[in-house]
């Protein structure tokens, strides 16, 4: 993704008067993040929710909810349920570009806001605000998410993050002492693409043998393995794949083939049959085949437990209860969204309230009369061409009514997900509706690799 970001080189080069230095020096500080002085410490707790790190964010007194991204370099709004209560300041239109086949997004760059993220604060932050309403993670994620953060508020501190108890602790590095740890693996971070993206050195089990890679740290992918092809170099996805909806970037939706590695190795640590996907060569024109040979996302990560150290360049991993569960995927050839509510009869009195992800969501049912509340309303996204999905006859566009005969609206999305990751064979009976017409479509899970 191409981000503007400014260049304080110049002030350093320049001759200036040593007044006009201290000045820009002062600024550039604020817009670090820092902990109140004297504090060394600070720990938030985040939800884990579809691989991804969800942490609360305050921009300029609203309370939000991001994904914390090791993959980008800056903070980006995309979805703000109410924007006229979200102040941006000092605003300027630009584009910007991800992977995908569309053109580039219309944004808003704006500076000098105040993030704050639990007792850490930037008083001249740099923001981007995504005008594109279709570019908004929450459908996908089934709650709300307003935007991502990544290297402008990694760089300040040692991260411990602990994926098995969901939370963070961030740590001043001045201050910051490492403990002895005989089962972790210890690595140099490498950074490329405008010094804002962590890279580290791995290895894949091919047909072709074990082969070195240079993997993108990328928290804020919910997949496992992201690898480009590169035939050269022996990467390329097996006959054993299929083609799959990968995800949406930026730039529009993104396709490839989706395959198991025999291992992958990090360092001592050997992973089995990990999914990995292998994106169409159209979505990363113009990234450096010889720097970078994939992404590892946070369904490899949130298996350790880490120590994230920018400053020192070098991040720690230590395996935790996720480590040896199984690597599974989609067998149902069916995605689906969040999009919205429905109004739905309510035969109890009393109103019910359903929490969400910490201090980031309180979603109530809201009652418009006495008889109805506001229900999930949740809504096919994709479905992959020959899967069962798509034998049984779902199309995309489908709303999803019932699901094994109970009402779609009294799962969680996470949890109709799910249900089509695990015991091939297990039968799915939908009713959904399409153009106003009731439709059954039932079908039965089955492997593709």
């Amino acid at each position: 993704m191409k981000i503007l970001s400014l260049d304080f080189c110049h002030f350093l080069k320049s001759k200036i008067s040593l007044l006009f230095l201290i000045f820009n020096i002062a600024l550039f500080a604020q817009e670090d993040f820092r902990l109140p002085t004297g504090k060394k410490s600070d720990r938030i707790r985040f939800e884990l929710a579809n691989n991804l790190i969800v942490i609360p964010v305050v921009v300029n007194g609203v309370e939000l909810s991001f994904i914390l991204d090791t993959g980008v370099g800056s903070t980006i709004i995309f979805s703000v349920d109410n924007k006229s209560s979200l102040e941006l300041k000092n605003a300027s239109k630009i584009h910007l570009r991800g992977l995908g086949d569309d053109e580039p997004v219309e944004a808003i760059k704006s500076v000098n806001n105040e993030v704050k993220i639990g007792d850490a604060t930037s008083s001249n932050h740099k923001i981007y605000l995504v005008l594109d309403e279709s570019i908004n993670f929450s459908p996908r994620m089934g709650f709300p998410v307003h935007g991502i953060i990544g290297h402008d508020f990694i760089k300040n501190f040692v991260l411990d993050i602990n994926y098995a108890k969901q939370y963070i602790k961030m740590h001043n590095p001045a201050s910051y002492t490492y403990k002895k740890c005989g089962k972790c693996y210890q690595t140099k971070i490498e950074f490329l693409e405008k010094k804002k993206k962590p890279f580290i050195a791995a290895k894949y089990q091919s047909d072709n043998g074990l082969i070195d890679i240079n993997l993108l740290l990328d928290s804020g992918s919910g997949s496992s393995l992201w690898l480009f092809e590169n035939k050269e170099k022996g990467i390329y996805a097996s006959e054993n794949s299929f083609r799959d909806f990968l995800g949406k970037g930026f730039s529009g939706d993104i396709y490839g083939q989706k395959t198991k590695i025999e291992e992958l190795h990090i360092g001592d640590f050997k992973m089995k049959e990990v999914t990995a996907s292998f994106p169409d060569s159209i979505y990363i024109q113009g990234i450096s085949l010889n720097n970078r040979q994939g992404s590892l996302g946070g369904n490899v990560l949130r298996r350790f437990n880490l120590i994230l150290d920018y400053t020192r360049k070098k991040i720690s991993f230590k395996k935790n209860n996720f480590f040896n569960k199984p690597f599974h995927y989609n067998m149902s050839g069916l995605t689906i969204q969040h999009t919205g509510y429905t109004a739905v009869r309510n035969y109890k009195e009393e109103d019910r309230v359903y929490l969400g992800i910490n201090k980031l969501i309180n979603q109530k049912t809201i009652e418009l009369t006495n008889n109805f509340i506001l229900q999930p309303k949740y809504e096919v996204l994709d479905v992959r061409p020959n899967s069962p999905a798509d034998i049984a006859g779902l199309k995309k566009g489908d709303v999803i009514l019932q699901v094994n005969g109970r009402s779609a609206y009294r799962y969680k999305l996470s949890e109709l997900n799910d249900m089509f990751y695990f015991e091939e064979g297990r039968k799915i009976k939908m009713r959904v509706e399409r153009l106003g017409i009731e439709i059954s479509c039932n079908f039965s899970l089955k492997k593709v690799i």
